[in-house]
């Protein structure tokens, strides 16, 4: 069935048909000019939702005093959420190609290190896919590199300095799970993670980055892949989470869990700053929220009631 488009109007009459009140409508009239219904309302409702209302109609029904307002406070705190980690991702990403760059280099030289045999051994043809990739991004993101331009026509001369600045997240992330044993135990132990865990956590940190950049919805997350078993004890038991038969209940493959990770990947002052930004995101966005909604919107991140819990764990 062809979707129907609404206007302005129309689209403020189904706001409040799902029980929305409005206190400033000509404010909400400019919100959904800027702002797509859809990212708006249809994805960030639900920690407002009466379930059984909801369940009784067979459409989106809030509770009761659930202002449009409300719903774009925690629309704009997903935003902050986004920037916050795009901006501390990607100083993890890159340390991770420095790190690399400079372990590769001294051990295999500063050109014509693209050779199957320093790596681990893998599928010819998979190898020669990650050439492509590697080239790919390189041709893509060096065109105002004048460093590297030079490199365009003979890649494989390229430092890897050079090329490593060029390449995706996912990218060298790929490169990481390729290099042989000894050489990613070097850059995990510089990490000071088990090397076992280090590519499912970067893994983790890839989707989320991913996420951010591209403005979808955040802080509910649930990644398919979860906090590595082998080091989540430390820190999950250390903040009192609760255990299922099988897992921890949170901490695991939501925003909690990515916390974690940084925490464990980031320098203890750029850690530390980005705990102040969540805070006063979080801060801000509970003033504009009922206490039961802030609960939903911290208990979906995996947070209880406030990002400092056990704050000595966490800072």
């Amino acid at each position: 069935m062809e979707e129907v488009y609404k206007n302005i109007d129309e689209q403020l009459e189904m706001i409040k048909s799902k029980n929305i009140l409005i206190k400033d409508e000509e404010r909400a009239r400019d919100i959904l000019y800027r702002e797509n219904y859809y990212n708006l309302i249809t994805c960030y409702i639900d920690i407002f939702l009466d379930i059984k209302k909801s369940s009784m109609k067979g459409t989106s029904v809030c509770t009761t005093d659930t202002y449009f307002e409300e719903i774009y406070a925690v629309y704009q705190f997903d935003r902050e959420l986004r920037n916050i980690m795009l901006n501390y991702i990607s100083i993890v990403e890159t340390n991770l190609k420095s790190c690399i760059a400079n372990i590769f280099s001294e051990k295999y030289g500063t050109s014509n290190y693209l050779k199957a045999e320093n790596f681990k051994d893998t599928d010819l043809n998979d190898f020669i896919d990650f050439k492509e990739l590697i080239k790919k991004n390189f041709l893509r993101s060096s065109q105002n590199d004048e460093d590297a331009k030079k490199y365009r026509t003979c890649l494989e001369e390229a430092p890897l300095w050079i090329l490593a600045s060029h390449m995706t997240f996912g990218t060298i992330i790929r490169f990481y799970s390729l290099m042989k044993l000894e050489d990613k135990k070097m850059v995990s132990n510089f990490f000071q993670i088990n090397n076992y865990d280090m590519n499912q956590i970067l893994v983790m940190l890839n989707m989320i980055r991913n996420i951010a950049a591209h403005g979808n919805i955040l802080f509910n997350v649930k990644l398919k892949v979860k906090y590595p078993f082998r080091t989540r004890s430390y820190f999950h038991e250390a903040l009192g989470i609760e255990q299922n038969a099988h897992d921890y209940k949170r901490g695991m493959n939501d925003i909690l869990a990515i916390i974690i990770i940084l925490k464990r990947l980031l320098q203890t002052k750029e850690y530390k700053r980005m705990i102040k930004e969540l805070e006063i995101a979080i801060e801000e966005v509970k003033e504009d929220l009922d206490s039961d909604s802030f609960e939903n919107l911290m208990d979906e991140m995996g947070l209880f009631n406030t990002i400092d819990t056990k704050a000595e764990v966490m800072n």
